[in-house]
């Protein structure tokens, strides 16, 4: 339940890299409650007998994944310049969590969760596996991409092909644009394997970073192959309709 007093919500960009991470989405929750404490802003709680900072965080990061746009809504008891925001915030998080902007939006603005329909992924290709021209092709033409998923030690297999989005491969990096929705989650993770072959061991080596999310993905039948285009989006809240902006 939440307080009846007037309320500011902030939607927070920011980036994590290095050792960072490896924190567990709830790690990150507990890091960036703590650095809202410290910088000492007019948080706004949620009321009963226990009331928590009223914060909403995107979809969550996989463990091990970078992440060049994640975020993160604040609610305040009291309006404050975005800037100061930003600034605030910056000075009490750890050097490998950024903070990249700061907004105020509309109270009714859609949920990030609610907007953030698809994402883009930017992997570096693992050295030794080849060219992945010919893999991209292969994957795309394909009507389905069986993939054993292993969840909680059971394993299950999953059609991936229709949360392929995109793929743009651009030497060294390769780009993948992925579902987000529940019934057609894919993880990048899983595309690699089918693109390389390679092991689970040697798939967690390869450097993943999450680097924009979408408000819609377009239909499955219009995936395409791109080479050296960077065509990612930024997930924006805003009264009405979600729309997106182009990420940097």
């Amino acid at each position: 339940m939440q307080s009846n007093i007037e309320t500011f919500r902030y939607r927070m960009t920011y980036r994590i890299s290095g050792r960072l991470r490896f924190l567990s989405h709830k790690e990150l929750m507990r890091m960036m409650m703590r650095a809202c404490r410290r910088a000492r802003l007019p948080l706004a709680y949620s009321q009963g007998f226990h009331p928590h900072a009223l914060l909403s965080f995107g979809p969550p990061r996989p463990v091990g994944m970078a992440g060049d746009a994640e975020q993160l809504d604040v609610r305040l008891r009291a309006a404050m310049p975005a800037a100061d925001v930003r600034d605030a915030l910056a000075c009490q998080l750890p050097g490998e969590a950024r903070v990249a902007a700061v907004e105020q939006i509309p109270l009714n603005a859609p949920a990030i969760t609610a907007c953030a329909r698809s994402a883009w992924y930017e992997c570096t290709w693992p050295c030794g596996a080849g060219g992945p021209e010919a893999a991209i092709a292969r994957l795309l033409a394909s009507d389905a991409v069986w993939h054993d998923r292993r969840t909680s030690g059971a394993v299950q297999r999953k059609d991936l092909r229709p949360g392929i989005l995109g793929i743009a491969w651009g030497p060294p990096s390769l780009r993948l644009h992925l579902s987000l929705d529940a019934d057609r989650y894919v993880r990048p993770t899983e595309v690699l394997a089918e693109l390389t072959g390679l092991p689970d061991d040697a798939l967690r080596r390869i450097t993943v970073t999450r680097t924009g999310m979408a408000a819609a993905p377009p239909p499955a039948a219009s995936t395409t192959a791109h080479h050296g285009t960077r065509d990612h989006h930024r997930c924006a809240g805003n009264a009405g309709t979600p729309h997106c902006h182009p990420g940097g």
